[in-house]
């Protein structure tokens, strides 16, 4: 028997759940996929050990614990497979925008990917942000990360500005 479309968007619904405390260690996990990946593919400069630092699990505790974060996780059973963490941010001093959060990082594992779960991710943060009156996201990608690239923008992103950096060393 064939699985029909609404049945695959409440399986994916079931999924995902905002994340607790007791996803800490799962989340950090992920994350530690993506800097590994970032790492090797993209930019030699991320830390594959940020996300066990004092500083990441303090970085992942903030967003999950604090009103102005927004941290959801897939299960998958017991298990973990993809992420999403945001929070509202400050904009620039130089910009219009009253109210600003920032897409900080999101993962679904490799063999997932393609089945709706990042859209449903990124779908339940904005209606996060809409709730506490966020006028504009921003999300960072790297240069060279041509299909996170495209998945933002056929998520509704633009391109906004360029960040060019310089090695001295």
């Amino acid at each position: 028997m064939e699985t029909s479309e609404a049945d695959k968007k409440e399986n994916i619904d079931r999924l995902i759940k905002r994340a607790d405390i007791s996803d800490l260690q799962a989340i950090q996990k992920l994350n530690a996929e993506l800097c590994e990946k970032e790492n090797r593919e993209f930019d030699e400069t991320i830390n594959p050990e940020f996300p066990f630092s004092k500083g990441g699990e303090e970085y992942f505790r903030a967003r999950i614990e604090r009103e102005d974060g927004f941290v959801l996780v897939i299960k998958e059973g017991e298990n973990a497979v993809g992420y999403l963490v945001g929070g509202i941010v400050e904009p620039e001093d130089y910009r219009s925008i009253i109210k600003m959060a920032e897409l900080e990082n999101m993962y679904v594992q490799e063999n997932l990917r393609g089945q709706g779960l990042g859209g449903k991710l990124v779908d339940q943060f904005e209606s996060w942000c809409r709730g506490k009156g966020v006028t504009r996201i921003r999300v960072i990608a790297s240069a060279g990360n041509s299909d996170a690239i495209k998945f933002y923008e056929a998520h509704g992103s633009k391109k906004v500005s360029i960040t060019l950096e310089k090695d001295l060393g």
